[in-house]
């Protein structure tokens, strides 16, 4: 049984047994990591407050090798992430971020790229300098950082590019993971139509470092569209219903670059 340490993210956890909590970890060096942390519902438990769901922190854990649950040994905050926890927003859209996270990663392979992306979005959220936006990016991010990168620029089918100001409706197909070109689409299921702004947005906004995204204002009209592509995509992916993920992404962004 050997002694490991790394970087980690709090996704979740639930009652196990009268004093102890079986604890679900994102972290950078092992991926999706369950736990037992014994004692930790205890009014004295040497975890304290180290253990709520979105806590950035240090974990010391005994690997008991492979479909066991890691004994956890030691957890240190590295920054808590409290204003989360504090109003129904934070908690809502911290949720969807962890919960997609979980969904969306097997056990025990380390992806460095969502770890980070996970821990950037959980940070704008806490700086609140545009939430709804945060979760839209963050989900279009994930999906790409979890090997599902869809082709946004030439149609799957005639591999021809699109022309960007061209006035076209567009078509995404979830099992192929890219757009089709308003011919390629035609009687063609299952499709979702979608328009040349919302192809550019997503496109933009996956190749953008995560702080430049933020200068993205997408329409109320891609922001439907987006909407629908997570749903549909994350649904393929996981074989579940994704509507718990997509939720009203509340009023128009303001100010930065605009896309119609």
């Amino acid at each position: 049984m050997a002694l490991f340490s790394t970087p980690a993210i709090v996704l979740g956890g639930i009652r196990l047994g009268e004093a102890d909590k079986l604890i679900t970890f994102f972290t950078n060096e092992r991926g999706k990591l369950k736990g037992v942390a014994k004692g930790a519902r205890r009014m004295k438990s040497r975890f304290g407050a180290a253990l709520e769901p979105f806590t950035h922190c240090k974990l010391v854990f005994f690997d008991k090798g492979a479909e066991k649950l890691a004994r956890i040994e030691q957890c240190d905050i590295i920054h808590s992430f409290q204003s989360l926890r504090e109003d129904w927003g934070g908690i809502e859209r911290s949720s969807r971020m962890v919960d997609l996270v979980r969904q969306m990663t097997p056990d025990g392979q380390a992806n460095e790229a969502v770890f980070d992306l996970l821990l950037q979005g959980l940070r704008f959220l806490e700086a609140k300098k545009d939430p709804p936006l945060s979760v839209m990016l963050f989900m279009s991010r994930l999906i790409a950082c979890s090997g599902y990168q869809p082709h946004w620029e030439a149609c799957l089918k005639c591999r021809l590019p699109f022309k960007r100001r061209k006035p076209e409706t567009l078509y995404f197909s979830p099992g192929a993971g890219g757009a089709l070109c308003a011919k390629c689409g035609q009687n063609t299921m299952p499709l979702i139509p979608m328009s040349q702004g919302t192809r550019a947005f997503l496109s933009a906004s996956q190749k953008m470092d995560y702080l430049r995204a933020h200068r993205l204002r997408p329409s109320l009209q891609i922001q439907k569209e987006c909407e629908a592509i997570f749903k549909h995509t994350l649904s393929h992916i996981t074989g579940k219903s994704a509507q718990r993920f997509i939720k009203n992404p509340g009023p128009t962004f303001q100010g930065g670059r605009s896309f119609q």
